[in-house]
């Protein structure tokens, strides 16, 4: 029972770190290179995660550092992937019934935890606020 939870802590650490190295490094990231051909300083894009985020919380885009930004979006998106996942390799279920839970759990994990990081945002940087922080 401890080994298995053990394992399955483990599982869930390793493919977070996986997924969160993919997301920020290979999607949010630009690399441009300068005009001699070498590599420039990485800037950040705009995620269509960060897309709606911006429209559905009416965030202010000049008040946005998008470093940040793409972090949060990232870490979101690698606990909801790593949570499904560990949780669906748990469940000694068939395939189909893995695959229902699975996603009825992603969708509830998506609305969950963007409408907490909206919120957030939208206290940080909405167009509405006014205070500096």
């Amino acid at each position: 029972m401890v080994n298995e939870l053990i394992f399955n802590l483990i599982f869930f650490l390793i493919l977070f770190v996986l997924v969160y190295i993919v997301c920020y490094y290979f999607l949010g990231r630009i690399k441009p290179k300068s005009k001699d051909g070498k590599k420039g300083k990485p800037t950040f894009k705009l995620m269509s995660e960060g897309r709606f985020l911006i429209l559905r919380y009416n965030l202010d885009e000049k008040k946005i550092d998008l470093k940040s930004f793409n972090r949060g979006i990232c870490l979101c998106n690698a606990f909801i992937i790593s949570f499904t996942s560990t949780v669906i390799s748990v469940i000694p279920l068939n395939i189909f019934f893995q695959l229902a839970i699975g996603f009825v759990l992603l969708f509830a994990l998506i609305y969950s935890i963007f409408e907490i990081y909206g919120r957030h945002l939208s206290k940080k940087w909405g167009k509405y606020n006014d205070r500096k922080l």
